[in-house]
């Protein structure tokens, strides 16, 4: 009989948000009873990384709810072809239009609201019962409004009680009052939070109008036009009122003083036609795949896709040290990563295609049977090369060129993790394994290849997710080009975006490295540099592993003696990389003038610059900086800088 429209995005538009819509919701759900009556949530352009909205709050939606939803998921890549039309992140116009096109055509009704109202019938019956008897034209409901603190106190999960209740209150607290408009087609204000028209005459007009892409005035242009097509507008004040739950405490966007808006006269009072033949054969996405997600237990979710994956449950808690000692040797268990990756690509569309540059088999195994239980159509592509994986890949993965990953994939994972008896061990040190500086490489030559693609309009950025990059070099190559999150070690994950790169800025020619240097045995972070500890032998400072461009670069250390204590002893400072040692002295600070310790390095040319077709190519230099003391500096180094020499590279 009916098809409810709502549209909406996984945000925080205006506050408690998540409430509101759960109260909309359940109480939309209650009062239908029809067969074929259904709720169509336009979830649009939350990012794809992000449960849709309906997903997000399905804990908090009655079973009923849950059962007549049906989820329409327009994905950030659809919505693009409007961004650069619209202010807007949420399109009313092409959202209701996906639902209409996609609505049930045995349901004669549409009702067009909003997630934020509560329709309370005036006796004890359904909207399925009250619209089965109307006849032919479209019908309005007057708005109540409903103050946050009285809706904030009602029980999502109790329809039938907020129901009654807001009936109750609307008239004990004088909420009742009807605000109309001396408009035929709009005789009540707020007229797009109940609009109920024929099916038939809202495909006949073309759906809702796709130009007004700056909020407002959607509900009355679709009024006007029906109303061309059928008279003057009904109303179901006799049947039922219709409570707004008030959300204005927090201004939103559209409620800015200053807001955007469509042109009223343009679309509103000068129309003269019901139809809209320029979008005749393209509204609501016309021959487009637009997902559809329920929510009544008939898909395979995330916790599925693990128990199926992962297999025996573990026995004991396992134990990892964030230590110094245990700097770039941290392995991982793979069924224990497993939830933390796949988490990250669980609300991704089916469609997504991965490129995978892997360093174990395990993980990658137990990945690619999530995927596929996740509904995923495309195979992980492994990038080739990775001989140690064997002769065959595990179901669900396929070998792939670097430069086809490159140009085709719209996520990368880089697995950073030790083979299982390459070196020592897999918990064994990590830096200078072959597999590894591939899977570095592959890095670096994604980025190129990303590099090159966003410089063309319209592109969106693509994720890069590495696994295990934390509290080893690798952790520094991803921050060096991936403004990656600061995950929790105990999740081994770091992803995100391509650090922006724009073309007017300048080359790189100076850092300041004291923030970024890793302490050592011997030394201890203080306010304003770094101490060396008094009488301890080793490392006061490592790190910070740079990829650095090739050139001929400069360190500079300074060093603050303490005063009145005897003069500072030997210091050995070496910058080296995966290849040895690039640089290296033994000094006396006391014989050096202003206590400054300089060291020039020369980055060569790896020659990798020139795409991703050159993968594997030369892994990356990963400099860093490594300062020993004898136990007799009595201070603290308190700047670090390095900064490129003029000159050609060396």
């Amino acid at each position: 009989m009916i098809s409810v429209i709502l549209y909406g995005r996984n945000d925080s538009y205006g506050y408690n948000l998540h409430k509101r819509a759960a109260l909309s919701l359940n109480c939309i759900a209650a009062l239908l009873d029809g067969p074929d009556d259904e709720i169509l949530f336009v979830d649009y352009n939350t990012p794809d990384d992000f449960p849709s909205f309906p997903e997000a709050i399905a804990d908090t939606l009655t079973a009923r709810a849950r059962q007549l939803l049906r989820v329409l998921r327009v994905r950030p890549a659809q919505h693009r072809r409007f961004a650069g039309l619209s202010h807007l992140v949420a399109l009313e116009p092409v959202a209701r239009n996906v639902a209409l096109r996609r609505a049930n055509p045995a349901n004669r009704w549409v009702l067009s609201t909003n997630t934020d109202m509560i329709f309370v019938p005036h006796a004890a019956t359904s909207l399925t019962a009250i619209v089965a008897g109307l006849p032919d034209g479209y019908f309005h409901l007057p708005r109540m409004e409903l103050p946050e603190s009285l809706w904030e106190s009602l029980d999502r999960g109790d329809a039938a009680g907020t129901i009654a209740r807001v009936g109750d209150w609307g008239r004990r607290f004088h909420l009742n009052e009807i605000v109309t408009l001396p408009l035929p087609s709009i005789p009540f204000d707020g007229p797009g939070d109940f609009q109920l028209m024929l099916r038939e005459d809202l495909v006949r007009i073309h759906g809702f109008d796709e130009r007004m892409l700056l909020g407002w005035h959607v509900d009355a242009n679709i009024a006007r036009r029906v109303s061309l097509l059928c008279g003057p507008s009904g109303d179901l004040v006799d049947a039922l009122f219709g409570y707004h739950c008030d959300h204005t405490r927090q201004v939103t966007p559209a409620h800015r003083p200053d807001s955007v808006e469509n042109d009223m006269e343009r679309f509103v009072h000068a129309v003269a036609e019901p139809g809209l033949p320029g979008q005749a054969e393209t509204w609501g996405l016309a021959g487009e795949a637009v997902e559809e997600i329920r929510l009544d237990g008939s898909a395979v979710s995330y916790v599925e896709a693990l128990a199926g994956a992962i297999g025996p449950a573990m026995t004991a808690p396992t134990t990892v040290a964030l230590a110094m000692e245990r700097f770039d040797r941290i392995g991982y268990d793979a069924p224990r990563v497993l939830p933390f990756l796949l988490d990250t690509l669980s609300s991704y569309p089916r469609t997504t295609r991965l490129g995978w540059f892997a360093g174990r088999r395990d993980l990658l195994a137990l990945f690619a049977k999530a995927w596929r239980a996740l509904g995923f159509a495309h195979p992980v592509r492994v990038a080739a090369g990775a001989d140690w994986l064997g002769p065959a890949l595990p179901e669900g993965a396929e070998w792939a060129g670097a430069a086809e990953i490159g140009a085709e994939a719209d996520v990368f994972v880089f697995d950073f993790g030790l083979p299982p008896g390459c070196d020592s061990s897999a918990d064994g040190p990590a830096g200078l394994a072959p597999e590894l500086r591939a899977v570095a490489a592959g890095l670096r030559a994604m980025v190129r290849a990303e590099r090159l693609r966003m410089a063309a309009p319209d592109r969106a950025p693509r994720r890069f997710i590495a696994v295990n990059a934390i509290h080893n070099r690798f952790d520094q190559l991803m921050r060096e080009h991936v403004g990656a999150a600061r995950s929790p070690l105990a999740t081994r994950i770091r992803q995100g975006m391509l650090l922006p790169l724009s073309p007017q800025a300048p080359p790189l020619r100076e850092l300041d490295l004291l923030a970024r240097l890793a302490i050592g045995e011997a030394g201890r972070r203080e306010p304003g540099g770094i101490r060396p500890l008094p009488g301890r032998r080793g490392h006061v400072f490592y790190g910070p592993y740079l990829d650095l461009p090739p050139g001929r670069w400069r360190f500079e250390l300074q060093f603050e003696p303490d005063r009145g204590l005897p003069h500072p002893g030997p210091v050995k400072l070496v910058a080296q990389s995966r290849a040895g040692v690039l640089a290296g002295r033994v000094v006396l600070l006391s014989g050096l003038v202003a206590h400054r310790i300089v060291l020039d390095i020369t980055v060569p040319d790896d020659g990798s610059d020139d795409g991703p077709e050159d993968w594997p190519g030369a892994p990356p230099l990963l400099l860093e900086f490594v300062l020993s003391s004898i136990g007799w500096l009595r201070g603290r180094f308190t700047v670090a800088r390095l900064r490129m020499m003029d000159g050609e590279p060396g």
